[in-house]
């Protein structure tokens, strides 16, 4: 009895194993290093993604359809085929293979195209490369979605499609109220424009206020003074003693972490200034969202 169940199992496995589908080894593939299911990712052009193409029975064509929406036109310089360049409602396609302009423009970003593509069985394409190329720059809108369609068809007929999503989310950004050109601000002045309003999309995640070296021993020692370590870096997040020492001025903690919009005023300024030499005086501004993207102003003020 015992023998006979064993083969039963024994059986039940080997019917089970032969209805799973073969593995077509030969067969290419498009890979995503670090996002295997190729989901939606954060565009950062400081950061690469790199789609590793296979083609066992070597590349015959290999095409990207850059899904850029108003910025599509941006891609029509380097495409000399005409029906691939971009219009309203079409996406511009670099063909790697067949379009010399298209592989001038890759061969710029240390990709290899051209006609010595085809036949070979292995390729990386950095998709961040290509958009930072086309659209770094551009007043590129927040909370805007970019697609590269990667299509591939190998020398035995077969194919094999894969889209690449992207969303843009701004990097932080500096307004200062009454001094849109971050000016040095004379401290002489009856009123001085001291607010600084942050827009993080992104949410801000880092947020410091730091007095550099070379500014009036005063001033040097008032920030001191309100800092845990006597530094001149004024973390408006993470310092505690900063959260009581400016609150008149600056938002701290919780009421900055994560928030896509803060307003710090250097009003201060005025009422130090009054015993302050000439000395030229700088803050920078740092701001790092919750995607890694960074934003830096810096703010001057002299007693002239």
């Amino acid at each position: 009895m015992m023998i006979k169940r064993l083969f039963s199992f024994v059986m039940a496995a080997v019917a089970l194993a032969a209805c799973k589908p073969a593995v077509d080894i030969d067969a290419p593939t498009i890979a995503w290093s670090g996002n295997t299911q190729f989901s939606t990712v954060e565009l950062s052009f400081d950061k690469s993604e790199i789609i590793s193409v296979t083609a066992p029975a070597k590349i015959e064509t290999l095409t990207l359809t850059l899904g850029l929406g108003s910025y599509g036109l941006l891609a029509n310089p380097y495409i000399s085929i005409s029906n691939n360049k971009g219009v309203s409602g079409k996406s511009p396609v670099f063909d790697l293979i067949n379009d010399a302009a298209t592989a001038a423009f890759m061969s710029g970003l240390d990709i290899p195209a051209g006609q010595n593509l085809r036949g070979q069985t292995v390729l990386d394409l950095d998709l961040v490369a290509i958009l930072k190329s086309l659209i770094q720059g551009q007043v590129v809108e927040n909370n805007s979605t970019f697609s590269i369609d990667i299509n591939l068809t190998d020398q035995a007929g077969k194919a094999i499609t894969k889209v690449a999503k992207f969303h843009y989310t701004a990097a932080p950004s500096f307004t200062w109220t009454d001094n849109p050109g971050f000016e040095t601000v004379d401290l002489n002045g009856a009123t001085i424009p001291s607010k600084l309003k942050i827009s993080a999309p992104g949410k801000v995640a880092e947020l410091t206020v730091t007095l550099e070296y070379g500014a009036d021993p005063i001033l040097a020692d008032y920030v001191k003074n309100r800092t845990t370590s006597s530094s001149m870096v004024i973390d408006l997040i993470n310092d505690t003693m900063v959260a009581d020492s400016f609150k008149e001025f600056f938002p701290t903690g919780k009421s900055v972490q994560d928030k896509t919009d803060v307003t710090l005023n250097f009003g201060f300024m005025k009422d130090r200034s009054y015993d302050m030499s000439s000395s030229l005086n700088v803050f920078t501004v740092r701001v790092v969202d919750k995607n890694g993207k960074e934003g830096v102003a810096q703010l001057k003020f002299k007693k002239n």
